[in-house]
């Protein structure tokens, strides 16, 4: 039984998720005969009886497994030992817990004696599943001369396999398999010379999985001597292909062979191989590192029924000679770089056999031929993460025993209607995502299929919700990006939601309406609902969901405020909580302290506000990503925030936080060590839902990162990002020298603040930043020297302080671009590449450049506000601008792309920088602000969101709201496409939240805004008030005289 538990162990980490979670596993498997044991007879032989007495004697059995061992008892009885009916004589011993130590630990241990070597008629010895410590299996083992069958897997045996038990040559069955792999092989067993098997004639089953064969080098010759071999296996062994193997094979009964996870990444590729084996049935040679093309000979493999040579670099087109492996059943190449066209190999695969194709994850292209549908045993077709194109065969529908299909991240197109599906009724899992296929089904549609799993990111379901996927089998779905332009039937998560439902990503698509008070999704692990557009507030039944882990609503128009939730459990097991985007306000959500377990908290582009609160590292102790930027958050920066040890991503930027830069930064270790796979945080962002056939990451489909002075999108790379930025506060105070333990941080930004002081030396320790800004602040003293020590720098910003003396000069300084703008306003420097020279330097001087050319418009309104002038009101005009990357040429075809210059970005020039201003001119005494944003702006998916990933309309949107919330008196004038036309000689109208985009009148002349936002000083009419604004066609209607009257149409206030 500890065998067949084994063979499920091996079954799941030899093959894919895909093989072990699909139905259509290998038809052949290699699977050990049970030992063939004696029925229990007559009394035992005295001296047997003493024998096993004084190996229990030595063995430790806390939990007593051996109690039925007892004193003049007959031994034939007792538990683990059977005697031959005929002679009384043991001939089994079996010694174990029934489980693996792998799984469940052991109690049996201590030490194995040589009273065993009394048991001369023993056929059968089995200690599998105990735990001796790392002790090395006893030589006298090799005297047990009558074994037939010897098991000491998975019982910690360590150091080096006596070649005494080559001695045992009656052994059939030889199994040493070690409990864990180890990339050391520390504390398992281990041989550098198989030499001894070559006496085991008779041996047919060998297992060694685990065992440190390294340094067997002549393990081929070896293996080559045990003519009566069926079953080889030596996966995770540490071995070689270093040596030729013999010339002529000797391995004429094999039948089953798995060498994975070795050492075959030398330059002879899959040469010094088996391959010349034509009975094995069974052929494994997974994760071994083989580079080169697949060998020919591969074709020799004439009885193969399954072939695994998956997670290997294979390159190349499979060889024409697979044609003679017309048994095969299933073939395992994923994970490799095969290349070639998919109808010429499936033209060399047996049609009638074939019953499980992985090829995922390599290089085919070409279109999936018509002769598909002559693949009648296929169940299982992974063919995703390739170049194929074309459209699906419609011949796909006579695949009858289809159960998983898998043709994601390819480029396939065109459509698929329900006559594709007709018979295929056996179909489980279905994933589409990531080509450019049309659903053209009926809605109602009634499918002759029941899903598990299946996903449709980027094909076109809608635009109406697809109400024939909601299937009550599902455990996960993903239909983000789908074109779906609807709202989400009400009974949808009451009664149509699948009970069992994990995982659910709705994302990227126009889903509107309000989020349901009540959901019925008692399994739900992962919600993913951003990028839509869902109002409303937040309801209590998303975090009354017990089993949810990840939930993702950023980027909708959700408002109001995060309430405690009273009907949520008590400890929510929520690691990630993602609500950036929206339009929430209150103070830091008091549920939170519920949330123990989360690792990544997102609520950045809101308007909460309050403090930062000091129970964060108490209640979140697990925290390793916090982004609060551009909110209205306040106060100082807790110090319990400074003490939490998991924190790699700290991002609390544009908001109103004061008082003394924290000194205790550099408590924060988890700054201080390279992410890895192995953390949590890594783990939440990559997260997969119990339940889930198919590797599915939980996390957001990107995430806007502010660094290098632009704003950068990040998917999972996330969680390798260690980040600082603190900029746009109040903060004061010196940079602490503790700063320069945190060696990991790839991105500091402490910019416009009000920090004084000195740059300390141990900056020079952030060997692995990237983006350090330090600009807009009151620093003073000269800059160390170490500043030249950070090799992975790539951006630099020093420019607006109060820095004096020599410009450093060597190493990566020298490399980095747009040299004058690092140091700009700091008139104290001196050297390249400033104009200044430094004294005893005898330097041409430079020509004086225009330090402040391109700066944008909002520092220089904002400046001039400061000057002293009267000012009764203000018109805001500024807006970002993006431009477009060279290179682009029209008559070729695409879309340009587009990029904000440094510092003039959405969020700096829209949202900072026009907060800036709010805030001078209210402490100002100003009494009216007239602001010119943008329609479009109840729309977070409009096409102008996507320039350069700016975002702008939202970072409008966002100043708009802080205006309208300042107390101050407002206009907010929200034209259409502006137009570069005269003026004054069309009629203008107005509207409110976008209606105007879905009419033929979405345009105005740029000079009617201009004097629009004249004519709304001067009328009472439009204070308080927001409106969109546009014009008819010239020539249609009246020109607009009377401002009074067409002020009097306005009647929202945002």
């Amino acid at each position: 039984m500890a065998r067949a538990r084994q063979l499920i162990q091996v079954t799941a980490i030899l093959l894919a998720t895909w093989f072990f979670l699909s139905s259509s596993a290998p038809a052949v498997l290699a699977r050990r005969p049970p030992p063939q044991a004696a029925a229990p007879g007559t009394l035992c032989i005295p001296r047997e009886r003493d024998a096993l007495l004084a190996f229990k004697a030595r063995l430790t059995d806390p939990s007593n497994l051996l109690s039925s061992w007892r004193g003049e008892d007959d031994c034939c009885r007792w538990s683990g030992v059977e005697c031959s009916n005929q002679t009384g004589h043991v001939v089994k011993l079996q010694i174990s817990n029934g489980y693996d130590t792998y799984m469940f630990g052991s109690d049996i241990g201590g030490e194995i004696s040589s009273s065993l070597l009394t048991l001369r008629h023993l056929k059968q010895l089995d200690l599998s599943s105990c735990n001796f410590g790392g002790r090395p299996i006893p030589e006298f083992i090799g005297g047990l001369r009558s074994l037939t069958h010897l098991d000491l897997s998975n019982s910690y045996f360590g150091g080096r396999i006596p070649p005494h038990l080559g001695n045992l040559s009656n052994l059939i069955s030889l199994d040493l398999t070690s409990t864990y792999k180890q990339t050391d092989f520390q504390g398992v067993a281990s041989s550098l010379d198989l030499a001894w098997l070559s006496n085991l004639q008779k041996l047919q089953y060998l297992y060694m999985w685990h065992v440190d064969l390294h340094g067997a080098v002549d393990w081929t010759h070896a293996v080559n001597m045990l003519p009566s071999l069926v079953t080889l296996e030596l996966h995770s062994c540490g071995l070689q292909n270093t040596m030729a193997p013999p010339l002529h094979s000797n391995l004429t009964s094999l039948e089953s062979i798995s060498l994975d996870s070795n050492s075959f990444d030398s330059s002879f590729g899959a040469k010094n191989l088996f391959w010349d084996l034509p009975n094995v049935r069974y052929f494994s040679m997974s994760s071994c590192g083989i580079t080169g093309p697949i060998p020919a000979a591969a074709g020799n493999l004439t009885s193969v029924q399954s072939l695994s040579l998956d997670h290997n670099t294979f390159n190349g087109a499979v060889p024409s000679t697979f044609k003679k492996l017309n048994k095969l059943q299933v073939l395992e190449l994923w994970d490799n770089s095969i290349s070639g066209n998919v109808e010429d190999l499936l033209h060399i695969l047996p049609a009638d056999e074939l019953q499980g194709l992985y090829l995922q994850n390599n290089n085919l292209t070409g279109s999936i031929p018509a002769q598909i549908n002559q693949f009648s045993s296929l169940s299982t077709v992974l063919l995703s993460n390739n170049k194929m194109s074309g459209e699906i065969p419609v011949g796909m529908r006579e695949l009858k025993k289809l159960k998983d299909l898998s043709l994601d991240s390819n480029n396939l197109n065109g459509t698929l209607t329900q006559d594709h599906f007709t018979n295929l009724t056996s179909l489980k899992f279905l994933w589409l995502s990531g080509n450019s296929i049309t659903m053209l089904v009926n809605n109602t549609w009634n499918t002759p299929f029941q899903l598990t799993a299946a996903g449709f990111r980027s094909c076109i379901l809608g635009p109406h919700f697809p109400a024939w996927i909601m299937q009550p089998t599902l455990l996960v779905l993903g239909i983000s990006n789908t074109s779906i332009h609807d709202s989400i039937p009400g009974q949808f998560w009451i009664s149509i939601i699948p009970k069992n439902l994990a995982y659910l990503d709705l994302s990227g698509n126009k889903l509107s309406g309000v989020l349901p008070s009540d959901i019925e999704a008692p399994a739900l692990e992962v919600l993913n609902l951003f990028k839509n557009s869902f109002s409303g507030t937040i309801p209590c039944s998303l975090f009354e969901l017990q089993q949810l882990e990840l939930l993702d609503i950023s980027e909708n128009q959700l408002n109001g405020t995060l309430p405690n939730f009273p009907g949520a459990p008590r400890s929510s097991n929520l690691t990630m909580l993602n609500l950036n985007t929206n339009n929430l306000s209150g103070e830091f959500p008091s549920y939170l302290q519920r949330c123990k377990e989360l690792k990544f908290l997102d609520l950045a582009y809101n308007n909460f506000s309050g403090s930062i609160p000091t129970w964060i590292r108490s209640k979140l102790p697990y925290l390793a990503f916090l982004r609060l930027r551009s909110n209205m958050f306040s106060g100082g920066i807790p110090v319990e925030l400074t003490r939490m040890k998991g924190i790699k991503y700290l991002d609390i930027a544009s908001n109103n936080i004061s008082g003394n830069m924290p000194l205790l930064l550099g408590n924060l270790i988890a700054m201080a060590h390279t992410p890895d796979e192995q953390g949590g945080f890594f783990k939440t962002v990559t997260f997969q839902p119990r339940g889930d056939y198919k590797w599915t990451s939980g996390f957001t489909d990107s995430l806007l990162v502010v660094t290098k002075g632009q704003q950068l999108e990040y998917t999972t790379g996330i969680a390798y990002m260690v980040n600082i930025d603190l900029s746009c506060n109040s903060l004061t105070g010196q940079i602490p020298q503790e700063i320069g333990k945190l060696v990991a941080l790839k991105s500091l930004n402490l910019s416009w603040n009000h920090l004084s002081g000195i740059i300390p030396q141990t900056i020079g320790e952030l060997r692995a930043v990237e983006s350090f800004d330090l600009s807009h602040n009151e620093l003073s003293g000269e800059i160390p020297t170490s500043l030249a020590d950070l090799t992975s720098l790539a951006r630099l910003n020093l420019s607006y302080n109060n820095l004096t003396g020599a410009i450093p000069s060597r190493n990566q300084l020298r490399a980095l671009d747009d040299q004058a703008s690092i140091y700009i306003d700091n008139p104290n420097l001196c050297g390249s590449p400033v104009s200044r020279n430094c004294p005893g330097t005898e330097t041409t001087p430079r020509a004086p450049e225009d330090q402040h050319e391109g700066m944008s418009d909002v520092l220089s309104l904002y400046l001039g506000i400061g000057t002293g002038f009267g000012v009764d009101a203000l018109v805001i005009l500024t807006s970002a601008s993006p431009k477009m990357k060279p290179g682009f040429d029209p008559t070729k075809g695409g879309r340009p792309e587009f990029y904000y210059e440094d510092g003039a970005y959405p969020e700096q020039v829209d949202w900072i920088g026009q907060r800036n201003q709010i805030d001078a001119t209210k402490a100002a005494g100003v009494k009216h602000i007239v602001l010119v944003g943008s329609m479009g702006g109840t729309n977070p998916n409009h096409p102008l969101n996507s320039l350069g990933n700016g975002n702008i309309l939202i970072w409008k949107r966002k100043s708009e709201q802080y205006l309208a919330d300042s107390g101050v008196p407002y206009t907010i004038i929200r034209p259409g496409g502006l137009q570069d036309k005269d003026g004054g000689v069309s009629e203008l109208i107005v509207g409110k939240d976008d209606e105007l985009l879905q009419t033929d009148t979405k345009a105005i002349p740029r000079a009617d805004v201009a004097e629009v936002c004249v004519q709304a000083l001067q009328y009472e009419e439009v204070k308080f008030k927001a409106f969109d604004l546009a014009s008819k066609p010239e020539g249609v209607g009246t020109p607009t005289k009377d401002f009074k009257a067409l002020f009097s149409q306005v009647t929202a206030r945002f």
